[in-house]
Formats: structure tokens, sequence, C-alpha cells
């Protein structure tokens, strides 16, 4: 028997057993539990008669040749390109810290913003949680003027802020910092993780 008749007569018993119910006359009976079990336990042997062949194993294992040096001076110019991003990210962030007014600070944080955005990523091994510290405190330093603003337990109804300009550059400049320093991992699906 070849494998082609197997694969004709399995279709045909399935097909025998998936016809639309009719109403059983006297003529015809119904199909039992014995009769259901019959025709699976046929299609379950054609089914296994009729599996493709194993394919044909190797004549030797295949193996892979690791260049260690290689990949040794592929890390040492990763890690040397990441440390010159990280002294010019280091700069942006030192022309932040030293502006003491605010239009120092909207063109310090102008500036890094419009970096990380044409950067992209961050260098590997950069600290990123340090470094906005080190933005919050400078924004924090700026100097302030007063206005009424709702009371609280803490406020007594007095606020004070560095100006709308200067919140709208430090608030874009934390946004921008929080997209691209995501950190993603998975294997079939993608999960971030906030560095900060």
């Amino acid at each position: 028997m070849s494998m082609r008749t197997l694969v004709v007569l399995l279709v045909a018993e399935c097909a025998m057993g998936l016809r639309l119910p009719s109403t059983p006359t006297r003529q015809q009976a119904a199909m039992g539990r014995r009769d259901i079990a019959t025709l699976g336990a046929s299609a379950a042997a054609a089914l296994l008669l009729a599996r493709p062949t194993a394919a044909p194993a190797y004549d030797a294992i295949p193996t892979v040749d690791a260049d260690f040096a290689k990949t040794e001076k592929l890390r040492q110019e990763r890690e040397a390109s990441a440390r010159k991003k990280m002294i010019e990210v280091n700069t942006y962030v030192k022309a932040i810290e030293q502006s003491y007014n605010r239009e120092d600070f909207i063109a310090a944080a102008d500036k890094f913003s419009v970096f990380v955005i044409g950067e992209g990523k961050f260098p590997e091994g950069l600290k990123v949680k340090e470094m906005v510290k080190r933005i919050t405190e400078a924004y924090e330093a700026l100097p302030k003027t007063r206005y009424y603003c709702e009371a609280t337990r803490t406020n007594q109804g007095v606020c004070y802020t560095p100006g709308k300009d200067v919140v709208d550059a430090y608030e874009s400049l934390i946004k921008e910092i929080r997209q691209y320093s995501l950190i993603v991992v998975g294997d079939y699906r993608t999960v971030t993780f906030k560095a900060f």
C-alpha cells in the first residue's frame, strides 16, 4: 500500500466522520461510541504511517571557532567609543550645572536635548540616575520668583518658580533623557524598563 493510498483513505475516513448529521431513518443507524473509536484509531494509524521520514544526520557535528582576539578588540573599541561619548555628555551636564540664570540654563538644556535626540541613545556604562540628579539640583538652585497658589499644609498659599520657560526647558530635557535611556530586554517580545 503506497503513501498516497493511505492519505486518500485517511481523508475519506475523516470526511465520513465530519459529514453533517441527518435525521436517522430505519435503514441508516447513527454512529455509536465504538464506531467513533474505530474511526479515530484508523485515522491515527494512517497519520502514523503517513508521517515524513527522518532527515539524514550530519556526517560531523558543525563547529564554530571563536576568535577571542577579534572579540576582545571589538569590546575595547566599543569601550573607547563609550568613554568619548561619556566625556561629551559630561560637558553638556557641566554646562547646565554652571548656569546660574534663566537664559544660560535654557540654552544649556536645549543644547543637551538636541544632542540626546541626535545620538538616539546613551553610551554604555553611563549612570543616568546620577546625571538626572545633577541636572535637577542645578534646576532647583536657579533663582525663583514668588507667586500665590492654592494653600496646602506645607506652602501656606505661596509657591516659587524659576519661570515657565525654564520649567518647559527642564521638563523637555527630562522627557528626552527618559525616552532615550529606556532599557530594552526580552527575547521574542520587547520589554522596556525606565532607567530613572
